[in-house]
């Protein structure tokens, strides 16, 4: 059986880096503070609907300067690179291809800023300012909801994630009044269900956030001014704790863009598989029509996260790659034509498009990029790259190509991934004044010639419509990867109609399914948080990668190399779906200090690929402190879930014993009472408030000795 990854719950300590570079200490080391658990988002209120246009709509702002490039660039006579081989692979058509959130569903705002993820079961989709949750088929589950509303207080520029490693999405929002990113960490595998509330400060207002997932933290990279790249405690978050750390380094070396966003990406790990001791990566280009820069090329730096010591950022290694030149319009005036109107829409050009994914190989580990070129006439094309390296060793280049066909349509707004056999996909918008904004997509198979996309450009969906009345299109789209590491799902902005805008989803594959094909994808229990005892249960979740339903399969459970149990899953497992196993046998992990490396593999016979048959996590006993024993107003809640019924949730791991409720009037009069109930992560009540006026209340939680409170406003 094959050890996939380890993760370390508590304690996670990184070699220093395997060649020798200048290292420098974050620039400030700050807390996060924990604003409580929400209640499930399925049970949230949905919006209102929107009935107004793009006309109508109010936009979302983002720090960028209405600029030129400074001084003359290379390439002068289009790319060097425009691929000019035609594709002679058949991509296929999409497998699920539905309507994400319209206009309509978000509350009337523009850009939509379109972020979605996939996981085992769901499809969490958001733009701005509403999130929606479907199943792998398309049918919703929850939503459309306000997310800022549901996350306390987010204006725009939504991510969602799905956090492989743990089974867990990520949310986040930017909050403009207090200069903060607020961020929401699911409590379980099911996205619909409840979430962790964190609220992360920063120096300056954090516009065009961009996160990853990474083992050892959850990265991110803003468009602010002074240090524009973090890292997140992300094991404290996962487990609900009280104050996780976020570190702020500068970027050494690193010239801005000085005509647009400023937007270096963080690599995001595909799969389960990574180098012990992997530092975090930042990636960016460097354009030499910008001063100070004399021929184009990529840095990348390295963050090496110790939590309990000393934490670094490397100075950048600069990779050459082919010339291109980045700039296209000013800001504000749009840069891809449309039909029948002279509007151009945004193509987001000089910065690094979401996401830049990171995968290991067992020879090599590619990192994939993107970003939009020039080609010539200022039509945009795709500038696609992967790099690879060995281990933790320097990156180096090892294809790089730009995709375009010539046919005088624009092809922008690029996502792109790559599958467990080092297959590339590629998606996008196109258009031009012949051809209204549509989505489509391209790829290629690892075994391809060097530098060519040669899967036909296939169509998620064509617009209906155009964009008259702003510029302001995407500003993003954000390619994700299903468990089965080989089914990429899209998310970007299409035009149904005039000046209505509509995000797609849409999935598709370059290889086939097996037929026989299970594993194990991640532990529900033991959990995230300890101490442990000696008699754990061990809880796994399945799933059928395959095409043919499974049943009455062995699973074998390891700890620290050592087999203790084989047993049989009796259930029946169809073709994609998921499933949990539950071993009779217990394992013992409570000896304090020690770490446990737990494991779990499915045995299948004929099993046709067995790479992604087992998962494995590793365990401290060492407990994470959640909360103290004392009253914290910061675990404290009080969230609206209908017409002026509210509940009150306090978060707390610790038995605090009886605790009542008490709302009162600004004089002090008490207007509802009663007892909060003890739940799986604290302590919950329900207060109707309908008999109240409108206006300003206090919501005091005690126990007798410590009391809490919050003030809400009921409308």
């Amino acid at each position: 059986m094959k050890k996939l990854f380890t993760l370390l719950i508590l304690g996670l300590v990184f070699a220093p880096l395997s060649y020798a570079q200048t290292e420098f200490p974050p620039v400030s080391i700050a807390e996060g503070t924990y604003l409580g658990e929400t209640i499930p988002l399925r049970d949230f209120p949905t919006v209102d609907e929107f009935s107004g246009t793009t006309e109508d709509a109010t936009e979302i702002n983002i720090m960028r300067t209405a600029g030129n490039t400074t001084q003359m660039t290379s390439p002068t006579n289009g790319d060097p690179l425009m691929q000019t081989e035609p594709t002679y692979r058949q991509a296929g058509p999409p497998i699920e291809n539905f309507d994400g959130i319209a206009i309509s569903e978000s509350g009337g705002f523009i850009p939509p800023d379109p972020s979605g993820a996939v996981g085992p079961n769901h499809y969490v989709v958001a733009v701005n300012v509403s999130i929606k949750i479907f199943d792998k088929a398309g049918t919703l589950l929850a939503g459309p909801t306000n997310l800022g509303a549901y996350i306390g207080g987010g204006n725009g520029d939504p991510i969602i994630i799905y956090d492989r490693l743990a089974d867990r999405y990520f949310l986040s929002q930017f909050r403009i009044s207090t200069n903060s990113l607020i961020i929401g960490v699911s409590t379980s595998p099911d996205p619909t269900d409840t979430y962790h509330l964190y609220n992360f400060p920063l120096t300056s207002f954090p516009d065009y956030p961009h996160y990853s997932i990474w083992p050892e933290a959850y990265f991110l990279t803003a468009n602010k001014s002074g240090q524009t790249t973090y890292a997140l405690e992300r094991d404290v978050m996962l487990a609900g704790g009280a104050s996780p750390q976020i570190m702020g380094f500068p970027l050494p070396g690193v010239v801005r863009n000085p005509a647009t966003v400023f937007s270096p990406e963080p690599a995001h790990l595909l799969g389960e598989q990574f180098p012990a001791d992997v530092p975090g990566y930042i990636v960016y280009l460097q354009d030499d029509a910008w001063n100070g820069i004399d021929d184009d090329h990529l840095k990348i730096w390295e963050i090496d996260i110790d939590w309990d010591t000393n934490s670094s950022i490397s100075t950048p290694v600069e990779i050459p790659i082919a010339a291109f030149d980045s700039f296209f319009f000013p800001f504000g005036s749009g840069d891809v034509a449309q039909p029948g109107t002279g509007q151009r829409i945004d193509n987001i050009g000089g910065v690094i498009s979401y996401m830049a994914n990171y995968r290991s190989f067992p020879s090599h580990n590619s990192f994939i990029i993107n970003f939009n070129v020039d080609i010539g006439s200022t039509i945009s094309g795709i500038r696609w790259i992967e790099l690879r390296n060995t281990g933790v060793g320097p990156w180096s280049l090892y294809q790089e190509g730009t995709w375009s066909i010539a046919d005088g349509d624009g092809r922008f707004m690029g996502s792109n991934s790559i599958d467990e056999e080092g297959n590339i996909a590629l998606a996008y918008n196109v258009g031009s004044a012949a051809t209204r904004a549509g989505i489509r997509y391209t790829g290629r198979l690892e075994s391809d010639p060097l530098g060519q996309m040669t899967m036909t450009e296939t169509s998620i969906v064509e617009s209906n419509g155009v964009q008259s009345n702003t510029n302001r299109f995407g500003d993003y789209a954000q390619m994700t990867l299903d468990i089965d590491n080989r089914t990429f799902w899209h998310t970007a902005e299409y035009f149904p109609n005039n000046n209505f805008w509509t995000t797609r989803i849409a999935s598709f594959k370059f290889i086939d399914d097996n037929t026989d094909d299970v594993g194990v994808y991640n532990f529900v229990t033991p959990g995230l948080v300890g101490p442990y005892t000696n008699s754990e249960t061990v809880e796994v979740s399945l799933f059928n990668f395959g095409t043919d339903t499974q049943s009455n399969f062995d699973v074998e459970l390891i700890v620290d190399g050592t087999s203790v149990a084989t047993e049989t899953y009796t259930g029946t497992l169809a073709p994609g779906s998921s499933d949990t196993f539950t071993f009779a046998q217990t394992i013992d992990i409570s000896n304090p200090g020690q770490v446990y490396v737990v494991e779990a593999s499915t045995d299948l016979s004929g099993d046709e690929y067995t790479p992604n048959d087992g998962f494995s996590k590793s365990y401290s006993s060492d407990p994470l402190s959640i909360d103290d024993n004392n009253f914290t107003e910061r675990q404290l809640l009080v969230y609206p879930i209908s017409n002026k019924v509210y509940e009150i949730n306090y978060s707390t791991n610790f038995d605090f014993g009886a605790i009542s409720y008490r709302v009162m009037n600004v004089l002090g009069q008490t207007v509802a009472n009663g007892q909060l109930t003890n739940s799986a992560n604290g302590y919950k009540a329900t207060v109707d408030m309908n008999t109240n006026s409108n206006g300003v209340y206090i919501v005091e939680i005690s126990n007798g000795s410590q009391k809490a409170s919050k003030k809400i406003l009921v409308r």
